[in-house]
């Protein structure tokens, strides 16, 4: 209930209450503005910070997960860069690696660089097949796959070589 105080010549409709509301509001408005300012700098919403990105494994892995992105925007481009220990990874002359299904089935993939010889496709995973004979200059070290998120929420993705390890990372994707 407002009270009229007098300020000098002046009536002034005063409501201690509702002042302390209206700045205990303003305070946690302002608490929550400066919380996603600082999330937003540290790349909780994708882009640049140290929250964005990330690796899996370890360097010294047969497969490592060089660099990712934790954070995407439905709709924009992203790359997952992996790297590989070629002498460990050959078998038989070629370097299998393999994706999961349920995370590709998630996103679009624009491409793979370098290509792969061949494609399987089997009920959980993408095998890419890269000829590497022994001596061959053009073995890939490195593999990058560029892709677009096509659902929003998290994505669960999964790398390996076939018959060795393998690395997990998830993601998640704003609208």
């Amino acid at each position: 209930m407002a009270e009229m105080k007098r300020v000098g010549d002046l009536e002034v409709a005063e409501d201690l209450k509702a002042q302390r509301r209206n700045w205990a509001f303003a305070v946690v408005g302002s608490a929550v503005m400066i919380m996603v300012a600082l999330a937003g700098l540290l790349g909780l919403f994708g882009g640049a910070g140290p929250l964005s990105r990330a690796t899996g494994g370890d360097q010294n892995d047969t497969l490592y997960i060089q660099e990712y992105e934790r954070f995407l925007r439905f709709g924009k481009p992203t790359t997952l860069h992996l790297s590989l220990d070629t002498a460990a990874a050959v078998e038989g002359g070629e370097i299998r690696l393999w994706i999961n299904r349920e995370y590709l089935k998630s996103l679009q993939l624009q491409e793979v660089d370098p290509q792969p010889d061949t494609v399987e496709v089997t009920p959980e995973r993408l095998v890419y097949i890269f000829n590497a004979k022994e001596g061959s200059e053009d073995r890939p070290t490195e593999v990058t796959f560029e892709l677009e998120p096509d659902e929003m929420g998290t994505l669960a993705g999964r790398v390996g070589l076939d018959g060795g390890e393998s690395q997990t990372f998830e993601q998640f994707v704003y609208p």
